[in-house]
């Protein structure tokens, strides 16, 4: 089951919820009472490993390694 996150109208608290992708529930707000709606949840992304960056592919040239 996936989890969604959820964040108040009226007040702005966000909650994470466990539910089905097919269930729709509807949460109120612990701090106010209002409804909840859901959002999109913030996704963190790594990119591993050489050639994702134009830096990355490029051979050092002979003027840059004399000059060090």
């Amino acid at each position: 089951m996936p989890m969604y996150r959820y964040v108040c109208q009226s007040c702005g608290n966000e909650e994470v919820h466990l539910h089905g992708v097919n269930e729709s529930p509807s949460f109120k707000c612990v701090r106010c009472g209002s409804d909840m709606v859901r959002t999109i949840g913030r996704v963190g992304i790594v990119f591993k490993g050489s050639g994702f960056y134009i830096t990355d592919s490029r051979k050092e040239s002979k003027t840059e390694s004399k000059n060090e």
